[in-house]
């Protein structure tokens, strides 16, 4: 059974894909129609339009991340380690939920103390229907696109979205 999120094919009855993970109890293929050239399937997010990923370091503070947060309409900030190696992701939910609402000054905190560790990532050959599942399933809004272990960019929802409303306003 071909899984539609990563494309890997499976030994048929298989409950998960071997590859990423995806549920495939009872899930054929065919009947749901998903061809190759699906668009779901058809991209790889290299050919997506990623967004410039926004980039601070360990100590930067919560303030500085929500400045440029606000100055770039973007939810969240790539947080650094030396050598330039991604270290954790810090949203607009973290400002609310790690910050606010425990009563933190935003001037004081450093990323380093809030953000979420090792967040997962995709590869610029991963399938846009890969990412969806893992946001869907993991609940991500915002997944850094890794090269070499370097961020170059990143994928949101609003992006997903954004493709597919055009590929459906395209059929």
């Amino acid at each position: 059974m071909i899984c539609p999120a990563c494309r890997h094919d499976n030994i048929q009855g298989e409950d998960l894909c071997a590859d990423c993970g995806m549920d495939l109890a009872g899930l054929d293929v065919q009947a749901w129609g998903v061809s190759p050239d699906d668009p779901l399937l058809a991209h790889t997010l290299g050919e997506l339009p990623l967004k410039k990923p926004l980039l601070l370091t360990l100590d930067s503070t919560v303030a500085e991340a929500v400045k440029l947060m606000q100055d770039r309409h973007e939810g969240c900030v790539f947080v650094l380690a030396k050598g330039r190696r991604l270290a954790g992701v810090f949203t607009e939910r973290d400002v609310a939920l790690r910050v606010v609402s425990r009563g933190r000054d935003p001037q004081a905190v450093p990323l380093a103390e809030v953000m979420t560790r090792d967040p997962f990532s995709l590869q610029k050959d991963d399938s846009l229907a890969f990412a969806l599942h893992r946001m869907g399933v993991d609940g991500f809004r915002h997944i850094p696109v890794l090269v070499k272990g370097r961020v170059v960019g990143f994928l949101s929802i609003r992006t997903v979205l954004r493709v597919l409303a055009e590929e459906a306003l395209q059929a």
